[in-house]
């Protein structure tokens, strides 16, 4: 892959719009065939939307009790696709699923047809399907206490909107852990044209008065003393992010690691992070299910550890509704 990695390097922090698709091209020989072990069921429904769709992805065994890992794409917050190419992004649900996890990955509403918090509702959906249905055998008997949300880019601050906007100090579905990768927590409406006319669509204005305190980063310095996603011991946080990234999500990054240091508990109190080496903004998701295992390997042990975290605490009991 050392030709992947020549051109990543020669392109450095530059990713514009349509280079997603050269990317997805470069990556696409290095997959390896699909697993027969892995069932695949398509297009389940889970709300009224034609968006409103998602994949699992089910291991071979039926041993109940598996870790299920939501995986939600990127976009720019206006297109994207579960089903972006045969290949993609079904790279990542494969690759998991053939590790005995349940992978689900979903689609949600794109700009100019959903409106903030649209995105976040999407994702509240998606978990809910997840808590009602992973334990079926049609879908591998996955444990919903031990869901790990791993969202990419957009993705990744329609997760963040969800959590922090819907459970400031109580966690329902449960969360066994959550990744951000490459995630924008702030939104640069100044120096990127493309930015200004998404962000006026889905939060009504380019004001940053207005937007900035509904963005992924306002929302989270909104949260209670008390909030569950301040505490790394109850929910995790995996920070991603790679050499060659894209500045917004670079400056956006680097805010939102401080912005929790200052409100963690136990106090000072860090999310995991990572730079990934040699990678891209697009490149190290697409990089899973390749020969280049740094990236897979990395969210293999941090959903292993959520396990692990969950299993000790004696399951999640006490975060399932009365009934």
């Amino acid at each position: 892959m050392d030709s992947v990695f020549d051109k990543i390097a020669e392109s450095t922090v530059t990713f514009n719009l349509g280079d997603e698709e050269t990317w997805r091209e470069l990556y696409e020989p290095f997959y390896s065939p699909p697993p027969a072990s892995v069932k695949v069921v398509k297009d389940r429904q889970y709300g009224s939307h034609e968006r409103h769709r998602l994949d699992v992805y089910v291991p071979s065994s039926q041993q109940g009790g598996k870790p299920v890992l939501l995986f939600v794409h990127g976009g720019g917050f206006f297109s994207g696709d579960k089903g972006w190419s045969d290949k993609c992004w079904a790279n990542i649900g494969y690759f998991f699923a053939n590790a005995g996890i349940v992978v689900v990955i979903a689609n949600h509403r794109l700009v100019p047809h959903v409106q903030h918090p649209g995105g976040a509702e999407d994702i509240q959906m998606v978990r809910e399907w997840i808590y009602h249905n992973i334990n079926s055998p049609d879908y591998g008997h996955g444990d919903p206490n031990k869901t790990v949300l791993f969202g990419h880019s957009s993705g990744g601050a329609h997760i963040a909107t969800n959590l922090f906007l819907t459970s400031k100090t109580r966690v329902f579905p449960p969360v066994a852990g959550v990744m951000f990768f490459s995630v924008p927590w702030w939104f640069d409406t100044v120096t990127r044209p493309i930015r200004k006319r998404v962000i006026t669509q889905y939060y009504g204005s380019d004001n940053e008065e207005v937007w900035g305190p509904q963005s992924p980063l306002g929302l989270f310095r909104q949260l209670p003393a008390d909030s569950p996603f301040l505490d790394s011991d109850k929910v995790p946080v995996y920070v991603g992010t790679v050499k060659w990234e894209v500045k917004e999500a670079v400056d956006s990054n680097m805010v939102f690691f401080d912005a929790y240091r200052a409100k963690s508990k136990p106090a000072g109190t860090l999310p995991l992070l990572n730079v990934l080496d040699k990678h891209n903004h697009l490149s190290n998701v697409l990089s899973i299910g390749t020969e280049d295992t740094s990236q897979s390997s990395l969210i293999l042990d941090f959903v292993d550890s959520c396990v692990r975290n969950v299993e000790k605490r004696g399951g999640d009991a006490a975060s399932k509704p009365s009934l």
